[in-house]
């Protein structure tokens, strides 16, 4: 995949958010939550928050559709605050997980 389809995706990835949180009644101002997680992490967060956006990444796109996703909601004027381990090294499968602390199950 180019570093161009990766920074579209990562863009369409924030405006899937941005959607989401219209959708749900969230705020500008309401922050995302954005970790890096494993399959087993994502499977407890989407059961754990109503509003959970996952999108699986290859260990070779994600540090550059992270930077964007960042940039794209600075850029957007949204707000997220990161928690997890951004592990870059790792090779195995990873989720990106965007979840709203506000609509907890």
């Amino acid at each position: 995949m180019s570093e161009q389809n990766i920074i579209q995706n990562a863009r369409k990835y924030v405006d899937n958010l941005r959607n989401v949180a219209n959708e749900n009644g969230l705020e500008d101002t309401d922050a995302w939550q954005l970790s890096l997680v494993s399959k087993a992490e994502k499977n407890t967060l989407k059961r754990n928050y109503q509003i959970a956006i996952v999108i699986e990444l290859i260990p070779e796109v994600v540090r550059t559709f992270i930077t964007e996703v960042k940039a794209a909601m600075t850029r957007a004027g949204g707000t997220f605050t990161r928690i997890g381990n951004l592990d870059f090294k790792t090779r195995e499968m990873q989720y990106l997980v965007a979840y709203s602390n506000k609509r907890d199950k």
